[in-house]
């Protein structure tokens, strides 16, 4: 069958039902009803491609696979929280459902590889899209309006839960905005003495000394030479979840920002680094966060 062709059956290897997830899915309580899930669930979406989402604009939502498979929803529910945290399927924000060993199931071919790059390009295309949609409409909704103005529609209308997200939310976008500035928008400069982190691209990435001071500035109970450490052996264990060199601090802040809500000070044994003795002086940090010169 030429490559270019579509794929409507699916192949599954003598050892399936071997691998490690199988053999802890299955062992569940009502595992096999999660297994029988999930083939039911690659075998609908051989004719997408992998992609499950109803003429491309209603999502599968619990009911409806309920519905195709024959299974109750609550059981479903569990499956696909299960399959979910397995690394199974990927749900995007709009809904749609990704199965993510579906290349290795469609057969074989010389090309098998391309395919499997294809699909995550595609999967991280929809993401960017929705991504983009999404900030588009928040920018509509928030013009004309001024930032107290903001606050106030938010904590009216939202419970108090949402009303804690928000600030949340609010507090990180401050601090990005300050590790921007503080960037230049860009890696740019001397480096810090850190762990590069591994970038989707195969690159790698660190921040600039100045930005590095500022994350010291920002997150003072955090050991922050440490987390680069722990932050760099993530991308070594999660290779399809490393962050773009778009994204990559973002996602820098947002783990630094948990460590900091959970009051950690981290000390390697062995790097000899220390956040209260750095040999950073309060003078030379406020120098590096206000875009001075290197000392």
């Amino acid at each position: 069958m030429a490559d270019n062709k579509k794929y409507y059956y699916l192949k599954l290897k003598e050892g399936f039902f071997e691998t490690e997830e199988l053999k802890i899915l299955q062992s569940m309580p009502d595992g096999y009803l999660y297994s029988d899930i999930l083939l039911k669930l690659y075998l609908r979406s051989l004719r997408n491609d992998g992609r499950l989402m109803y003429k491309d604009i209603i999502p599968y939502t619990s009911s409806i696979i309920a519905t195709l498979t024959g299974h109750q929803v609550g059981t479903v529910e569990k499956a696909v929280g299960i399959l979910k945290q397995f690394g199974l399927i990927e749900i995007l924000d709009n809904g749609a459902i990704y199965m993510m060993d579906i290349q290795n199931l469609i057969g074989q071919s010389s090309t098998e590889a391309d395919r499997k790059r294809d699909y995550r390009k595609r999967i991280d295309a929809e993401k960017m899209a929705l991504s983009n949609n999404s900030t588009g409409q928040m920018s509509g909704q928030m013009s004309g309006q001024t930032d107290g103005q903001k606050s106030i529609d938010i904590e009216d209308k939202s419970t108090p839960e949402n009303r804690d997200k928000s600030i949340e939310n609010r507090d990180n976008r401050s601090i990005n905005t300050s590790i921007a500035r503080s960037s230049g928008g860009q890696n740019s400069g001397p480096k810090a003495d850190v762990e590069a982190l591994l970038l989707n691209d195969e690159t790698e990435w660190k921040p600039t000394k100045t930005l590095f001071a500022e994350y010291v500035r920002l997150y003072p109970n955090v050991d922050v030479k440490q987390q680069f450490n722990e932050m760099r052996g993530w991308c070594l264990s999660n290779p399809e979840k490393r962050k773009t060199k778009r994204g990559i601090t973002r996602f820098v802040n947002s783990w630094l920002s948990r460590e900091q809500d959970r009051g950690c000070r981290k000390v390697s044994p062995t790097s000899g680094y220390k956040q209260s003795g750095s040999g950073y002086s309060k003078e030379l940090l406020e120098r590096l966060a206000g875009g001075g010169k290197d000392g």
